[in-house]
């Protein structure tokens, strides 16, 4: 929106330039007119008639029209150094706006060759040890079972750039049904819970029974395993995530605690951001996760907010998801 309203200011800007050159260009031909037929009359020594065609009423006149030209030059030569100076203000902000844009370019790129290639990675050594026969069988299963939660952390990863691609290209049709967000919290839970157990982290949660809510089911699931995708990345060996879900003043709330590196003020500031993966980029990601939670709850209507005690605190993440129209 702000490059096309940008974009739209430098044409008009432009189109104003041109304008004023041609009227500029007319008017210095026709005061060009005006002093020779003024200096035809001069030689014939006919003042007056020289004076009407400097556009003077009399002689006397013209030291009147001399005075208004020169302010109109002066007032005409400030607007266009003003008209040039916001020409060169917006070339400065489109030079930025894309050393901006490529920088968030370059944290993607390193983002999601790491993302894309560490499972890749994986599994091709899984494959190579199972091709091998280097696997004893007790090992054999947790072998499969890493190469799946690698398959499945490659395809979130897959996912987060397409749906953001579609966020980009075109508003995203929201498909949305009354459906239970308990159930899709205890879905999410347990396609993460392999990841979980991998890292040593425990994930509880706190929820009712049931919870109903008009939502497009497919956004919600992607919600809903960022948030906690993000929580056990996040968390130390040993520690816990903890999930509650609750309806509270016609909304539906859902925190997702953690213990783990919590997030400092800048990163705070900037946690929701495209691209955007903080100080500490050993964990990987594409920097997309938490952006398209935003992008996607907000489609919703509803909000989600980041906070956190500080620095190894941990932190938290609230969606609140208005219930207004649910059946």
């Amino acid at each position: 929106m702000l490059r096309s309203r940008s974009s739209l200011l430098f044409c008009l800007i432009l189109v104003l330039s041109f304008a004023l050159v041609c009227w500029w260009t007319t008017f210095q031909v026709l005061a060009s007119a005006e002093l020779a037929a003024a200096g035809q009359h001069l030689v014939a020594g006919d003042m007056h008639r020289a004076a009407l065609a400097l556009g003077a009423a009399d002689t006397a006149s013209l030291s009147e029209v001399a005075e208004r030209r020169r302010l109109m030059f002066a007032s005409e030569g400030i607007f266009f150094a003003l008209v040039l100076l916001l020409l060169g203000w917006l070339y400065v902000a489109s030079v930025r706006r894309e050393a901006l844009s490529r920088t968030a370019q370059d944290r993607f790129l390193a983002g999601a060759t790491h993302e894309l290639k560490t499972p890749l990675a994986t599994i091709a050594l899984l494959l190579q040890s199972l091709q091998d026969d280097r696997v004893s069988p007790a090992k054999r299963q947790q072998y499969l079972t890493t190469g799946l939660q690698e398959i499945e952390r490659l395809e979130r990863g897959l996912d987060n750039v397409l749906t953001a691609a579609g966020l980009r290209t075109a508003a995203r049709q929201a498909l949305r049904l009354d459906g239970d967000l308990a159930a899709d919290l205890r879905r999410a839970v347990l396609a993460l819970q392999g990841r979980a157990l991998a890292g040593n982290v425990t994930i509880t949660t706190a929820t009712p029974p049931q919870l109903r809510l008009c939502r497009d089911a497919d956004a919600i699931q992607l919600v809903l395993r960022n948030l906690i995708d993000n929580a056990i990345k996040y968390s130390p060996t040993g520690g816990a995530v903890h999930i509650v879900l609750e309806e509270h003043a016609g909304e539906a709330r859902l925190a997702v605690h953690d213990q783990g590196r919590g997030l400092d003020a800048i990163e705070l500031t900037h946690a929701f951001e495209p691209f955007w993966r903080g100080s500490d980029t050993a964990t990987g990601g594409t920097g997309l996760g938490l952006h398209l939670v935003r992008q996607l709850v907000q489609a919703h209507g509803g909000s989600v907010t980041a906070t956190s005690p500080g620095r190894d605190a941990g932190s938290t993440f609230a969606v609140r998801l208005p219930m207004a129209g649910t059946p």
